[in-house]
């Protein structure tokens, strides 16, 4: 890995390998100065990027094996972290439906998409026909 404003990752459905994501998150954030929270800022991205990568291989995929790609490109002033992801999984989601969990009892599972909402300033989805792209 390097210090470029980009990075993708080819991955497959295999969830030991998503640990390379840690690793990815702090290539793109190190060389960007003062970040306000850092440790925080760091967390946040990580747990949203693994949130989704497993999500697309337990759900997108339903335990098939296929290609995951993640694309960070840092944009604009080199501040902006955008994260890509594409998969070919057979089984779409629906964001439309999608409604957040009741927090006053709070499911074991199903937290994946309500955290990534959470954490970053936007999230797109978009099914293709031939998989599914995320945008972070």
């Amino acid at each position: 890995m390097s210090n470029e404003p980009s990075l993708t990752l080819d991955l497959d459905t295999d969830l030991a390998k998503l640990a390379i994501l840690e690793e990815a998150v702090d290539q793109m954030l190190a060389p960007v100065a003062d970040i306000q929270d850092a440790e925080a800022t760091r967390y946040n991205i990580w747990l949203s990027i693994h949130e989704l990568c497993v999500n697309i291989i337990k759900h997108a995929y339903g335990g098939e094996s296929g290609p995951v790609t993640v694309i960070f490109t840092r944009e604009g002033d080199g501040r902006t972290l955008v994260i890509r992801t594409y998969d070919r999984g057979k089984h779409t989601f629906n964001l439309d439906a999608w409604a957040p969990p009741d927090l006053s009892d709070p499911p074991i599972h199903g937290l994946g998409i309500f955290l990534i909402r959470q954490l970053m300033d936007e999230v797109d989805y978009l099914p293709d026909g031939q998989g599914s792209r995320w945008r972070l």
